[in-house]
Parts: C-alpha cells; sequence; structure tokens
C-alpha cells in the first residue's frame, strides 16, 4: 500500500471499489485517475540504512529474549524469533503514530489524548525554543508538484523558512563515548527536501526532530550542501521509481 495525492494536493489514500465499499488506493487507481505518489512512497524503492539497523536490532531483540523450547527445530525457533520481532516493529510503528498524530493536534491546538499531553507540550516548548518563535507553525500540510509526486510535511513554518520532520525513538542510545549515537540517514534529508519542494520552500531550513517516549528532542539540523545533494538524489529516485513502475 502506497499513499496517493490528487493534483490539488488532497490525500487519495482510499477509493470506493466496484463493490461499493471502501478500500486502499492501488498503483492501478492512481494510474487511472492521474494521482501522484507521496515522498515516502516513492523513496520505498531505496536502501534505507538507518531502517535496516532498526529492523535488525528488532530481529537480535527477539533472539536474546526468547527461550528455545526443547528439542525445537532451527527452522521452527528462527520461524518464532521472526514472527516476535515483526509484532516488536508493528508496536513500535504504532507507537509513533500515535505521537505524531499527538503531535499534529498539539500544533493544531486541538484536544490531544492525555496519555501524550505532557510529552507533547514538552516536545512544542523545545520546538519553539530551538527556532525562537511560536508563532506560524502549520502541521501536516498537504501538497503536490509539478514533477508528479506529493506528500505531507509534519511541520512547516513559511515565516522563519522551515520545514521539520518529527522522527520518533523509544529512547536515544548512547555510543561508547557516551555521545547520542547517530540518528540522522540521507534518506531523511532526501524526504524533507522533497518536502520542501513540494511546499514550494525549496530554500527552507530542513530539520529533522528526533522525539523519544519522554518526550525528549535532538534536532539535527541539515547544510545547503546536502539538502542539494538530497534534492538532487531525489529527482534520480522519482525518476527510477517511474521507470519501474510503469508509471
Amino acid at each position: 500500500m502506497g499513499h496517493w495525492y490528487g493534483v490539488d494536493g488532497q490525500p487519495q489514500y482510499s477509493i470506493i471499489g466496484a463493490n461499493g465499499k471502501e478500500r486502499d488506493t492501488t498503483l492501478r487507481d492512481a494510474k487511472k485517475f492521474n494521482w501522484f505518489p507521496s515522498v515516502t512512497t516513492v523513496m520505498d524503492i531505496m536502501d534505507k540504512p538507518g531502517l535496516n539497523v532498526w529492523l535488525q536490532d528488532r530481529v537480535l531483540e527477539s533472539a536474546l529474549t526468547m527461550t528455545r523450547n526443547p528439542g525445537e527445530p532451527d527452522k521452527a525457533f528462527i520461524a518464532r524469533i521472526k514472527h516476535d520481532s515483526k509484532e516488536l516493529s508493528t508496536l513500535a510503528r504504532d507507537e509513533g503514530s500515535r505521537i505524531h498524530d499527538s503531535l499534529e493536534s498539539v500544533f493544531k491546538e486541538r484536544v490531544v489524548d492525555r496519555q501524550y499531553l505532557q510529552l507533547c507540550e514538552k516536545v512544542k516548548a523545545s520546538v519553539c525554543e530551538y527556532f525562537g518563535t511560536q508563532d506560524g507553525w502549520i502541521a501536516e500540510t498537504s501538497f503536490s508538484h509539478s514533477m508528479g509526486f506529493g506528500g505531507k510535511a509534519d511541520l512547516n513554518n513559511k515565516t522563519i523558512n522551515v520545514v521539520a520532520d518529527f522522527k520518533t525513538k523509544e529512547e536515544f542510545k548512547l555510543d561508547a563515548k557516551g555521545n547520542i549515537s547517530k540518528m540522522a540517514y540521507d534518506e531523511h534529508c532526501i524526504q524533507l527536501a522533497a518536502y520542501a519542494q513540494g511546499l514550494n520552500m525549496g530554500n527552507a531550513r530542513l530539520v529533522n526532530i528526533f522525539v523519544d517516549y519522554a518526550g525528549n528532542t535532538v534536532f539535527h539540523e541539515w547544510g545547503k550542501d546536502e539538502i542539494t545533494r538530497a534534492w538532487n538524489m531525489f529527482v534520480l529516485i522519482l525518476k527510477l521509481w517511474k521507470l519501474a513502475k510503469n508509471y
């Protein structure tokens, strides 16, 4: 399943099927109605080192914590480890989605689930302190671009020319020197560079905001050369995606 956007920038995530029931939009639907793939849908075609490491860690966690049943064959034990790691990944993704939704609500000044209210207020305060303003923030702005892609940016502020994207972490890991381990990868900058172009904010400051489950934040701001490189990479990725999907 991918996310799709109309030429007007409106999300087209679902469609009424021939049976009269709502279903997820498919590539075939998108071709028929000339809908655009989201930035993240396009980027699914590329390798993502950060995500790969995270998924590998989930498998290793399952392998380290699960007990092998007496006489259990290797194949069966491996299958249980894989199943458990997928459940861990799903739980983490679901929690990340709930935090994202709550952050959207707090920046839109809507009611926030009590469970996430303190976290969201803490994150919003950190964002306002980092950028030096409480005003002008717009959450979840959708768009489409004439090159044939769309998307929805977590946060932008045209007054101070910033596009930001939240990334959730259960906790921030430390390296051998006690510093926070690397969290920002090329794919994060590529995503933001595409969002900035889609929002007609091509010269904006691009910032990833990493948020842990306690509401602590780490800001990673990308340099101009990195942003130019990332946008050039996205242009090629988009071309490859279109060729691969016969779009």
